[in-house]
C-alpha cells in the first residue's frame, strides 16, 4: 500500500512539473547565445509576477546570491541588477548583471546589458511569457551575452552547457512553484 501511494505522489508531481520544452546554448566566438522554452502550470499572470519580482529573483533560483531593482524610469522601464555565483568541479563564475528591463504590452520583456556596471561585454535577452491556457503558461527566452571574464577554453562551453540545462530546469521548477503558492485554489 505504501509502494502506491509513492507512485501515485510520483505521477501527481509529473503531471504538474514544469517542462523544459527545448533548451539550447551555443557559443561563437566570445559570446554565448542560449534559447530555452518551458511550460509553466500556472495562471500567465501569477507566472509573470514571479518572474518580474526583481527584488527576489533568488527565490527562483539558488545561483542568484542578489537581485534589485536599482531605478524605476516609469511603469514599463528599470534598471536591475544581479549578482549570480556558480561552481562546476573547480571552476566557479561570479556573473554581474546591471541590465535595462523594458515591460511591453505584448507581454515582452527585453532586457539590456550595462556593460560598464557589468561583467559582461555586451548582452541581450528577449523574454515572452504567454498564456497557453488558463492554467498553463510558455516562457519564451533567447538571449546572447558576451563575458567580459575568462572562461577555459575546451572545457569552459561544456561546463556552461552543463550548468545551463540544470538551471533552466531548476528555475522552471521554482518559478512553477512560486506561482502556484501566490494563485489562490
Amino acid at each position: 500500500m505504501q509502494r502506491l501511494w509513492v507512485v501515485l505522489a510520483a505521477l501527481a508531481f509529473t503531471a504538474t512539473a514544469s517542462e523544459v520544452k527545448q533548451a539550447s546554448i551555443q557559443f561563437v566566438g566570445k559570446s554565448y547565445h542560449y534559447r530555452f522554452n518551458l511550460e509553466i502550470h500556472a495562471p500567465v499572470e501569477a507566472v509573470r509576477k514571479v518572474v518580474t519580482d526583481y527584488d527576489n529573483l533568488d527565490r527562483i533560483n539558488d545561483d542568484i546570491v542578489q537581485s534589485d531593482v536599482l531605478e524605476r524610469y516609469d511603469e514599463r522601464r528599470l534598471r536591475r541588477r544581479m549578482w549570480l555565483k556558480h561552481c562546476v568541479f573547480v571552476f566557479c563564475f561570479d556573473l554581474y548583471f546591471v541590465e535595462d528591463v523594458e515591460h511591453f504590452d505584448d507581454g515582452t520583456i527585453t532586457t539590456t546589458v550595462v556593460p560598464e556596471l557589468s561583467n559582461f561585454r555586451r548582452g541581450y535577452s528577449n523574454w515572452r511569457i504567454e498564456s497557453i491556457s488558463a492554467t498553463t503558461t510558455r516562457i519564451t527566452v533567447e538571449a546572447e551575452q558576451e563575458p567580459a571574464f575568462w572562461i577555459p577554453p575546451v572545457i569552459g562551453p561544456f561546463i556552461f552547457k552543463r550548468a545551463f540545462l540544470k538551471e533552466v530546469r531548476e528555475s522552471g521548477i521554482n518559478i512553477e512553484r512560486e506561482a502556484n503558492r501566490a494563485t489562490p485554489e
